[in-house]
């Protein structure tokens, strides 16, 4: 997933919390929670990425006259990402949950930490089994019925809590990131 910063600056939606109304038949189930700060070597290898591919598509379109920074500020703004990503990797939760009996417009931001009020953040909509990307909107459609969503939440402490669109959830212990999951739902730097 490419996260275009213009000028220095990351587009950023804002979490936001919504009612958590739901159909009673959807079943929305937990299925992993990991802590990017478990594993810091996924951290770096994650930046260095991100980092490399932020430079490659800006300077790709500065080449195409599609961009009006120039070499130096990209250079510049690549130099300041990874402090900024590994600030926010270390205070983050990832969450993995599997979706069925969807009926309606589904909203990630419909998950928070009670605790904070933060609430889900990019997410990317998967397939059942976890293996493929199936969109990467920020909600998912009323005729997607099954499927797996990842989604960051900022400012976690532990043990926090996850609450949904049919209450608080039940979280499986915290792991490191799986390899999967850094690419298939990479973060986004929020400026």
């Amino acid at each position: 997933m490419l996260i275009i910063r213009l000028a220095g600056q990351a587009l950023r939606r804002r979490p936001r919390v919504t009612s958590n109304v739901r159909s009673q038949a959807m079943q929305v189930r937990v299925i992993g929670a990991y802590l990017p700060r478990l594993d810091q070597g996924g951290i770096a290898r994650f930046i260095a990425d991100d980092v490399s591919r932020f430079k490659a598509t800006l300077l790709g379109f500065l080449a195409e006259g599609r961009f009006k920074l120039d070499a130096e500020e990209i250079e510049i703004r690549a130099l300041e990402l990874p402090a900024e990503l590994d600030a926010d990797l270390q205070r983050c939760a990832l969450f993995e949950v599997e979706v069925t009996g969807n009926t309606t417009e589904f909203d990630p931001s419909d998950f928070t930490n009670p605790e904070t009020g933060y609430a889900g953040w990019e997410p990317a909509f998967l397939t059942l089994d976890g293996d493929a990307i199936i969109s990467e909107s920020y909600r998912a459609p009323a005729d997607l019925e099954a499927f797996r969503v990842a989604f960051y939440i900022h400012e976690w402490d532990e043990p926090g809590s996850l609450s949904g669109p049919n209450g608080v959830l039940q979280l499986p212990p915290f792991e490191p990131v799986p390899q999967r999951l850094w690419q298939l739902a990479p973060y986004s730097c929020v400026d």
